[in-house]
């Protein structure tokens, strides 16, 4: 498969040689992450295509109904993308202009960017530069700093959940609403319970490289059939139960049943995902662990998902000479996300603010290829080439 960027484009980049033209980038022999499609998934499209209801219906009953099996949640409400799960599930909650809201900047910034998209104002947590995650101590000083705050979102990086039992100590010590960004932890397992199943609410993502896809989709899951019904407002205009008669302020965040189809089909693969996932984990950390350092795993988390390998190199001018070595190798990287503050357009409304631990994690970080249609021998290439790195 075609190496290809967040939104699914091919990668380019700028020739030198020709002022303003774009040409192809050279071919990547092991791409960063590659989605598990199948025939499955082709046919269960096509049975879509043929039944005539190419829209949010039955299909999405079915794959909703999947989720809460799979997760023991309650109930499941299936959106067209990650970010409008966020947005569903905060307008679910009430957050809207002028709430102050607890989120970390070590994140991708639809978190953010949601909040901001609804009037929210978000007041952003360090992380734990070793686990990428928030602290619940940190979260309890900012919580007690801004006593006004109405909501914490903390978010589950890398597919590794945080200390769910402390944070929600915390929120229930500042009386806080409790919504946990689990977009790249589908699957992951905390103290023995999956990540979904809890009285607070909880987003997840489907977007391609994630450890189920429906190659775009969320979900907001829940055992509170009131923020589901909700939920359910929202996603589709308002709109109540007479046609056209909208009862509430909602937006248009339905999904289609051709998503949902290969969501259905997703699910009934995802453990072998997790499993491979999981050796493919292994096989870093075995290969790599004399030069590298690894995203910590507390003993709390049962089971990490690796939505991304997060490695961390000696300094920022290793990890940048890393990264081109792989690059010039074939191989795909990413130096993931910078934290929400050091964003441009954050830092030209904000001013420029510094998290120690965000900093330090960003100038290390890099992320290493993984994914469902990644294979155990593309991995071991990968390893190979970074070894030949670090003896140089």
């Amino acid at each position: 498969m075609e190496s290809a960027d967040r939104e699914g484009r091919p990668r380019t980049s700028p020739d030198s040689g020709s002022a303003g033209r774009v040409v192809a980038a050279p071919p990547l022999r092991i791409p960063w992450s590659s989605p598990d499609l199948t025939p499955a998934e082709r046919k269960a499209v096509d049975q879509v295509l043929d039944s005539g209801w190419l829209g949010m219906g039955p299909k999405t009953k079915e794959f909703e109904a999947g989720l809460c099996a799979y997760t023991g949640a309650a109930e499941s409400v299936f959106v067209n993308n990650g970010t409008s799960a966020l947005i569903t599930a905060y307008l679910a909650h009430g957050i809207g202009p002028g709430d102050v809201v607890l989120v970390p900047t070590y994140t991708f910034v639809a978190t953010v960017s949601a909040l901001l998209a609804i009037g929210a104002t978000p007041v952003l947590l360090d992380c734990d530069p070793t686990t990428l995650n928030v602290d619940p101590d940190a979260v309890d000083r900012a919580a007690t700093l801004h006593p006004e705050a109405k909501a914490l979102v903390f978010v589950d990086i890398a597919g590794q959940p945080c200390d769910i039992d402390r944070l929600r100590e915390v929120a229930s010590k500042h009386s806080l609403v409790l919504i946990e960004d689990a977009a790249e932890a589908f699957g992951a397992v905390y103290r023995g319970k999956t990540v979904g199943n809890y009285d607070h609410t909880t987003v997840f993502s489907f977007h391609i490289a994630k450890q189920l896809t429906t190659v775009e989709g969320g979900a907001v899951l829940t055992n509170d059939a009131q923020v589901a019904a909700r939920c359910r407002l929202i996603r589709s205009h308002g709109e109540g139960p007479q046609k056209y008669i909208h009862v509430a302020h909602g937006l248009n965040f339905r999904p289609t049943d051709i998503q949902a189809a290969i969501g259905v089909v997703q699910l009934s693969k995802v453990s072998q995902f997790l499993d491979l996932r999981q050796r493919l984990a292994r096989l870093y950390h075995q290969g790599l662990e004399r030069w590298l350092d690894f995203q910590r795993t507390p003993e709390y988390v049962t089971r990490p998902t690796w939505m991304l390998f997060v490695a961390f190199c000696h300094d920022v001018h290793q990890r940048d000479a890393f990264n081109s070595w792989l690059n010039s190798h074939g191989i795909d990287t990413r130096l993931p996300f910078p934290p929400v503050h050091a964003q441009p357009f954050y830092v030209a409304g904000h001013g420029t603010q510094s998290f120690p631990g965000a900093d330090r994690a960003y100038s290390r970080v890099i992320s290493l290829p993984i994914g469902n249609g990644i294979s155990e021998v593309q991995v071991e290439a990968v390893v190979e080439s970074a070894r030949t790195f670090f003896a140089k």
